[in-house]
């Protein structure tokens, strides 16, 4: 297709493995970093979860965004290049684009380069007169994905499906700051939030009965296994979510099912039958949690939207400084 440029900028697999051996070589809390959930089978998985019956987020953050699509039109500028951190499947991003007047580019970026070249080229078949540069690369290549996105350009980015609860309050502003930079003073961000709610629902949406998301828990292992050239054995493994109340978030785990010794890297990362390894969290934000995040990370608020159930929020921001 002659619309789509593809970029791969991902491909530092020392950096990861030293990341994976730092997480899992503690004797307190052994910890996976969530994004190496986004492997090609992994991000297959994640898609197959949010057509499940009990994980609401995807679906009312959809319906949230078609039922908004006239008012974000109206303020959303024409002429957009939009750039979406972390793209995952196409659904979400046809509906934002559908919401702007003659977008001129559109850049996804995200780490699991199969499933992203494949939305692309999905998403080129949506638009066939839209350019699409899609990028392979962590959020954290600044300064890549600045010279990649360009600087004298209306920029419109789009964060979807709560990925601002994967991080902590303190990283969450870290990143929510870069995406300021990247795109600019003026510039808008559309990000969707998963806001508190009943403890029960919460913890129903990961603890699916299908096992799914049990499934898309365990092959974190296998990606470590790819990387690091481990070999953990997922059967050895169960799944654990839960709501943390204090924390305000959902935490994922991994148990070990027996005391087990497993190299990494030519270390041996020893697990004891019950210990677990932390692999996810999901922070959910009140209205007000959010919107100091939000003034305290160089944007301000325009507009939220939300379901009436007020169970997911869509906001509108606009970066206030840089």
């Amino acid at each position: 297709m002659n619309n789509i440029d593809f970029i791969n900028c991902f491909n530092n697999i020392e950096e990861d493995s030293k990341i994976l051996l730092r997480g899992l070589d503690s004797n307190k809390q052994k910890i996976i970093n969530s994004k190496y959930f986004y492997d090609e089978k992994g991000s297959i998985l994640f898609d197959q979860i949010t057509k499940l019956d009990d994980y609401y987020p995807t679906k009312i953050e959809c319906e949230i965004l078609e039922q908004s699509k006239d008012q974000l039109k109206s303020i959303l500028p024409s002429d957009s290049v939009v750039v979406e951190f972390g793209s995952g499947s196409n659904q979400k991003i046809k509906k934002l684009l559908d919401a702007i007047n003659n977008p001129t580019e559109y850049i996804p970026i995200d780490i699991s380069k199969e499933f992203l070249f494949k939305n692309a080229r999905d998403s080129a078949k949506d638009f066939p007169d839209l350019r699409i540069k899609a990028v392979c690369a962590d959020f954290d290549q600044i300064d890549i994905l600045e010279k990649i996105i360009g600087k004298n350009k209306s920029k419109i980015g789009f964060f979807p499906g709560s990925t601002i609860g994967n991080y902590s309050p303190d990283d969450a502003k870290k990143l929510l700051k870069k995406f300021a930079r990247i795109l600019g003073k003026k510039n808008f961000l559309v990000i969707g939030v998963d806001l508190t709610k009943d403890i029960e629902v919460l913890e129903k949406a990961y603890n699916d009965s299908e096992g799914v998301t049990a499934a898309f828990n365990k092959n974190i292992l296998n990606g470590v296994n790819k990387i690091c050239g481990a070999i953990f054995d997922v059967k050895d493994f169960s799944h654990k979510a839960f709501f943390n109340k204090k924390e305000s978030r959902i935490e994922m785990h991994l148990v070990s099912k027996k005391s087990q010794v497993v190299d990494v890297l030519d270390t041996q990362i020893h697990l004891k039958e019950g210990e677990t390894i932390h692999t996810e969290n999901s922070y959910k934000y009140s209205i007000d949690r959010f919107t100091n995040l939000v003034e305290s990370s160089n944007f301000k608020i325009i507009k939220i939207f939300k379901d009436k159930k007020s169970f997911f929020g869509v906001f509108l921001l606009k970066v206030n400084s840089i």
